[in-house]
């Protein structure tokens, strides 16, 4: 029995063991400008004797959100697996999927997490400055040349390592800096790491480096901290720039409105504005409005500031004129020469289009570079280049009343260059020059058929002019003259005879006047066509060769009905 309980009692030898030390341990923090931080922790194993079925990680922060794969490299390329959980709050086990697999040689884990540094209040206030505080999960065994990198986006100032007791700079640290564009990469190095032993590091941070962090333990409240010192340059520029605008559209409207006061009053008639002041008034209550509309809308009130440009836009508006037409004098009629009938006046249509282009491209080039600094700019520049409007649409030369003969020369010389074509007619400017002048008051046309009837002393193509409350309205008009009792008289009965004849300028004188259908030159030039063909004498001089039809007479064509009639005797 004493022999049975000892041979218990001695161990026997072993026919099975296992032997892994941990060689190294490298970790990376990339951390973003929220102050998330991902870190990659790769830790290098040697096993000597296996199988490996797991390791535990020690002092793991419990606020941690792991990433339960975790893969292994071997050092002869193969991939093997590992899951990570939590055995107790700072405590984190991976568990080799395959231990036969880690028999023999060097394994590296990829250990990865996220981490809040707000939130595990790894970061805090130094002064002007943050620290981070960062501590690596305890070594298994002691090992050499442990490497530490933090990637932090870029600032300013770069991140450095100091003491933790004093906050000097650690001249002593292995530290490698790399400035790279949009991040600042700090290298850090522990020599030696003892058995148990946890590296720690504290890092001096720029607050610059994490622009999105806002906690109030890292940044006070904006109320705690002295007000920012306002803008003077730019508050001053734009009151300069909106002054500027004022006295700018100001003088545009005072010049236009002299302008065309003056233009009003060479034709006797006196200038109107939409609202009534007086010009220098009207003037700057343009420029006023316009400029405060624009404050308006660069303050967020663009309500308000369209109804500024709207007050703006009405006081540089301008109204038809004012005009009584005077009885004329005693006159008498003239034929001229075309050159001198029709002759050009000086135009400003060109400078005015040209200003308007120019205008509107200084328009779209505020609108463009508004775009770049508010996505409503362009509409509102739009709104506010509405009060430029009136200052090329109205007060212009199509509101004065008509000139004599100079305003209607233009339509009349084209009917005449018509009309001028045709060889069975006879077409002269027809002018009216007053008795104590010698400048025409009105211009005609003077149309005869080379052979007209016996009595027709003309027919005449002018044009009448009535007062709209946006200007003048031009109408041609075609009148007949015939002697009272002649051959043309009764042709004008027989063809039109419903048509009521006036007296015209002479006693004997018969003058009916005839509208064309549409006030276009084409009718117009239709109408005296078919007058001249009634009117034309339909007896024609003998062929050289002997006639052999019973009738030598032309057709004789129609007159169409006229579109209205004069009841009052023609001038």
């Amino acid at each position: 029995m004493a022999v049975a309980a000892v041979a218990l009692l001695v161990s026997g030898r072993a026919h099975a063991w296992q032997e892994a030390h941990q060689t190294g341990d490298d970790v990376v923090v990339r951390i973003d400008a929220t102050g998330g931080a991902d870190v990659k922790h790769a830790i290098r194993w040697h096993v000597v004797r296996g199988p490996l079925k797991f390791i535990d990680v020690v002092h793991v922060d419990p606020s941690v959100t792991l990433e339960p794969d975790v893969p292994i490299l071997a050092e002869d390329g193969r991939a093997l697996l590992a899951h990570a959980a939590r055995r107790d709050e700072r405590t984190v086990r991976l568990t080799i999927d395959q231990p036969r697999a880690l028999m023999r040689g060097n394994f590296t884990f990829d250990l990865r997490w996220h981490v809040d540094l707000v939130a595990a209040r790894a970061l805090a206030r130094d002064g002007a400055t943050w620290r981070l505080v960062w501590s690596s999960p305890v070594a298994t065994d002691g090992l050499d040349a442990a490497h530490t990198v933090f990637d932090f986006p870029a600032a300013p100032d770069a991140p450095q390592p100091i003491v933790a007791d004093t906050g000097a700079v650690d001249d002593g640290a292995v530290a490698t800096l790399r400035r790279e564009p949009g991040h600042d990469v700090l290298d850090l190095v522990r020599p030696h790491v003892a058995r148990g032993e946890s590296p720690l590091w504290t890092v001096r941070v720029d607050p610059r480096a994490l622009p999105e962090v806002s906690d109030p333990r890292l940044r006070p409240p904006a109320a705690a901290s002295a007000p920012a010192e306002p803008d003077r340059v730019r508050e001053a520029s734009m009151a300069v720039g909106l002054g500027a605008l004022a006295l700018l559209f100001g003088l545009c409207v005072g010049r236009k409105g002299r302008v065309f006061a003056a233009a009003c009053a060479a034709r006797g008639a006196s200038s109107r504005a939409l609202l009534p002041l007086p010009d220098a008034a009207r003037a700057a209550l343009a420029g006023i409005a316009l400029t405060s509309g624009v404050a308006l809308e660069l303050s967020g009130r663009a309500t308000a500031g369209a109804a500024c440009v709207a007050v703006a836009t009405l006081a540089a508006a301008l109204r038809s004129p004012a005009f009584k037409p005077a009885a004329r004098g005693p006159g008498r009629w003239l034929a001229l020469r075309p050159e001198e009938a029709f002759a050009r006046a000086p135009s400003t249509w060109t400078a005015e289009a040209l200003a308007a282009i120019l205008v509107l491209a200084a328009v779209v080039a505020v609108a463009f570079l508004g775009r770049r600094f508010d996505p409503e700019a362009p509409w509102l520049v739009a709104l506010d280049a509405s009060a430029l409007v009136p200052l090329f649409v109205t007060g212009r030369a199509s509101q004065l009343p008509p000139d004599g003969a100079r305003t209607g020369a233009p339509w009349l010389a084209r009917v005449f260059r018509a009309l001028r074509t045709v060889p069975e007619l006879r077409v002269r400017p027809w002018a009216r020059v007053p008795l104590e002048g010698d400048s025409p008051d009105e211009l005609r046309l003077l149309v005869m058929p080379r052979a007209a009837v016996p009595g027709l002393l003309g027919i005449e193509l002018g044009l009448a002019w009535s007062a709209t409350p946006v200007g003048w309205s031009r109408a041609p008009e075609v009148l007949v003259r015939v002697l009272e009792g002649s051959p043309a008289a009764a042709r004008l009965a027989q063809e039109l005879p419903d048509t009521r004849l006036v007296p015209g300028r002479r006693p004997d004188e018969r003058v009916v006047r005839l509208l064309p259908s549409a006030a276009t030159r084409a009718t117009a030039a239709a109408l005296v066509r078919t007058l001249t063909e009634a009117f034309t004498d339909r007896r024609v001089a003998a062929p050289p060769k002997p006639w052999a039809a019973p009738e030598r007479r032309k057709p004789r064509p129609r007159l169409p009905a006229p579109a209205a009639q004069a009841a009052q005797p023609a001038a």
